[in-house]
């Protein structure tokens, strides 16, 4: 009787182990749990630069990114059990919101206890997503633009660096309030990333006196805030990704607006090229590759490097 108890007590213990062992393995490598007194996760790349320069220096605080680097926008990101996992262990969850998060009714309702930072709180929005186009009759009686659809809010702010450096200055306060001993250390971390933006934001004012008044088609909603931080006027807005692609119809009409404007730049991702060059071969507009900053390496300064690299990218075609 002895025999098979200790026989029993002992397969308990190694299917206890195997759970733990496979727990790890479902939390993988980029998300194991921090030891640190304070765990930070943030929703998505941008959030966890940000993220990694407001904690530089600042002792029992640790950050953890939810999704995985090379992710994206998160438009139709489905949370798996790890990101539900990691969120459970969070002391506070950092987002981008703006709507950028579409998964967090789901977030709330298994954890509704979860402190959320939301770091475009009180933040101006562009149009959303959505095909803009302009109505040329009423264009040519009044210039004022007249045709656009209306649409919910454009969640890509930290393509306009003085939005970014608000959504900086939104989660420094939150974070001191969270953990008000750390505060002077909080408030260094943020004076040497601001220090940084601000040389940015200076960068951004020169190549506007190149860019300002010129004419932009985009192929991505982030370079909607890149564009009017530069004063550039946007005639379409176009959704370009693996799942969507303009039909016939589109196209022609996209074509249509670059040929009547002429001198036209198309703003888009590199990975789209060959969309490009298809509209490049029957219009004289120019292409300018952009990054929208959503995957990158382990850098805290990749946001500042990805940043100059496009107004460098625009400044070379303008030039």
């Amino acid at each position: 009787m002895f025999k098979k108890k200790l026989g029993f007590l002992a397969g308990v213990m190694v299917l206890l182990s195997l759970a733990g062992y496979l727990l790890c393995l479902l939390v993988g490598d980029s998300k194991q749990l921090k030891k640190e007194e304070f765990l930070l996760v943030t929703s998505f790349y941008p959030m966890y630069v940000l993220a990694e320069n407001l904690t530089d220096g600042v002792a029992g605080v640790g950050v953890s990114n939810l999704t995985e680097n090379q992710t994206g926008c998160l438009h139709d990101y489905q949370l798996r059990p790890e990101d539900m996992l990691l969120l459970e262990h969070a002391d506070a969850f950092l987002i981008n919101g703006a709507g950028m998060e579409l998964f967090m009714e789901k977030v709330m309702q298994k954890n509704a206890a979860l402190t959320v930072v939301d770091a475009s709180h009180g933040v101006t929005l562009l149009e959303g997503e959505g095909h803009h186009h302009h109505n040329h009759e009423e264009e040519e009686a009044e210039h004022d633009g007249h045709g656009h659809e209306e649409h919910s809010g454009n969640g890509h702010v930290w393509m306009d660096v003085e939005r970014y450096r608000k959504q900086m200055d939104n989660v420094t306060q939150e974070l001191i309030r969270l953990i008000p001993e750390q505060k002077e250390a909080f408030q260094r971390a943020s004076a040497a990333y601001e220090k940084k933006l601000v040389k940015l934001s200076e960068e951004v004012a020169l190549v506007k006196n190149l860019a300002s008044g010129t004419p932009v088609v985009i192929f991505h909603e982030a370079f909607a805030y890149l564009a009017e931080s530069l004063g550039m006027e946007v005639l379409m807005s176009v959704s370009l990704d693996e799942n969507t692609v303009p039909s016939p119809g589109e196209r022609a009409e996209i074509i249509e607006e670059i040929k009547y404007h002429g001198n036209v730049l198309i703003l888009i991702e590199e990975a789209n090229r060959k969309y490009a060059d298809n509209i490049m071969a029957e219009t004289d507009a120019k292409t300018v590759y952009l990054d929208p900053l959503t995957t990158g390496e382990e850098n805290a300064d990749s946001y500042l490097l990805g940043m100059q690299k496009n107004l460098d990218a625009i400044r070379n075609v303008l030039k």
